[in-house]
């Protein structure tokens, strides 16, 4: 008997001392909330700073898209309009095997909203391979609408009227997002608003007004990700991990990309749309130098958020479930998780790459591009030294979450 008793001694604790463990732990990890002041007047803090940046970011917002120098043409305007009726007698058949047809055609249309709505008018839609719209009777679609001094309205289509499928879309995901991740999921809807709000109403009409974009893009990662995570996790040693590591992260980014851009001599001088955004820069003092870098911010935060949280969870879950490992064992737990992530995430971003970037791809595979030619154009250089800054700053983040997720949740200053 001593010597069961002395092997269990030996060999760990019992299963009574275990479960006071896992209730002292439980005890530890509740007062750990409360000091760490993850309470109600402290949620309700967060809710309340969230709201009140949203609304004034709104404000602000449109009241700077409503001052802005315009280089389009005012007597436009773009209303929903229903196809009546098509005449396709200039449509071409369709050749080398495909199934368009290529040429004029006369859309009949009625005006659905604005002050000629109920109003028919007439398009002529050239049915082009780089422009391709080819309604039918009873779709409907976005034109633009040129009232001239004579009272004729020039129409020209647009595009589909395509808010019905986004509404569906988004409808499916905020339904599957409550009914997945319940309080969690609401708050994490809010955080999402709160972000876009942040983007489309702050952060791209300072930089159209001249901002600088660096500065912009640092402002809104670091704002929308911090705030975001207080609201999906708030005042806890978890949001306080992912912060830290979402920080180092994001900074590796920016650094591993301004080497690269550096290197590789691309600056926003580069990007795609130049010389409409030069036309622009012209009339709103826009800054096109640091554009780009500053898209690769904006772009790596998410990615570098997810990997962050991922794994301080995991290391809580580890700390939650044996209260009584210490810090190399957690971090070793949140490696685990973290190698995993890596892996995932790097394949995830180069997945992402070349979806978005399928049809150049096949573009300039039909032109037939040589390989040194490929490599070196601003295009793919570009989107590979973007996915690959973001793919080393997972790299770099991993590691850091799962080191600062342990040291924090042994600490007792913080326990």
């Amino acid at each position: 008997m001593k010597k069961t008793a002395q092997g269990r001694r030996a060999g760990g604790p019992r299963p009574r001392e275990r479960a006071s463990a896992g209730r002292n732990g439980e005890n530890g990890a509740a007062a750990a909330r409360r000091r760490f002041g993850n309470g109600a007047a402290a949620e309700i803090l967060t809710f309340a700073v969230v709201a009140a940046l949203t609304i004034v970011f709104l404000v602000t917002g449109l009241r700077s898209i409503s001052g802005f120098v315009s280089v389009a043409d005012p007597s436009l305007r773009y209303y929903r309009a229903v196809v009546t009726e098509t005449d396709d007698s200039l449509l071409a058949p369709p050749d080398y095997g495909g199934e368009r047809s290529f040429g004029l055609q006369t859309v009949y249309l009625r005006l659905l909203e604005g002050p000629y709505a109920g109003r028919d008018v007439t398009a002529k839609n050239s049915v082009m391979a780089d422009s391709y719209i080819h309604p039918s009777k009873g779709d409907e679609m976005i034109v633009s609408v040129d009232a001239r001094e004579n009272g004729e309205l020039y129409t020209l289509l647009v595009s589909h009227y395509r808010v019905p499928g986004i509404l569906f879309v988004t409808a499916v995901f905020v339904l599957l997002l409550l009914v997945t991740c319940r309080a969690k999921g609401l708050r994490a809807l809010f955080g999402l608003v709160f972000t876009l709000v942040t983007i489309f109403f702050f952060t791209i009409p300072r930089i159209y007004e001249g901002a600088s974009p660096i500065l912009c893009a640092i402002f809104t990662s670091m704002l929308t990700s911090g705030l975001s995570l207080l609201l999906l996790n708030g005042y806890s040693k978890k949001t306080l991990a992912s912060v830290l590591a979402t920080f180092v992260g994001f900074v590796a980014a920016g650094v591993i990309f301004g080497v690269f851009s550096s290197i590789s001599n691309l600056s926003g001088y580069n990007a795609q749309q130049l010389g409409m955004l030069s036309y622009f820069a012209a009339h709103s003092g826009m800054q096109l130098r640091h554009l780009l870098f500053a898209g690769v911010l904006i772009a790596s935060i998410g990615a570098v958020m997810d990997v962050s949280v991922s794994i301080a969870s995991a290391v809580h879950e580890v700390h939650v479930a044996d209260p009584g490992l210490g810090i190399n064992a957690l971090y070793k737990s949140g490696m685990e998780v973290a190698k995993d992530a890596i892996g995932t995430m790097s394949n995830t971003l180069i997945l992402a790459f070349t979806g978005g970037a399928l049809a150049n791809l096949m573009a300039l595979m039909g032109y037939g591009i040589q390989f040194n030619r490929f490599f070196n154009s601003n295009y793919i250089a570009l989107e590979i030294g973007q996915g690959l800054s973001a793919s080393a700053a997972l790299i770099v983040t991993a590691p850091l979450t799962s080191l600062f997720a342990s040291i924090i949740w042994r600490s007792n200053r913080l326990a």
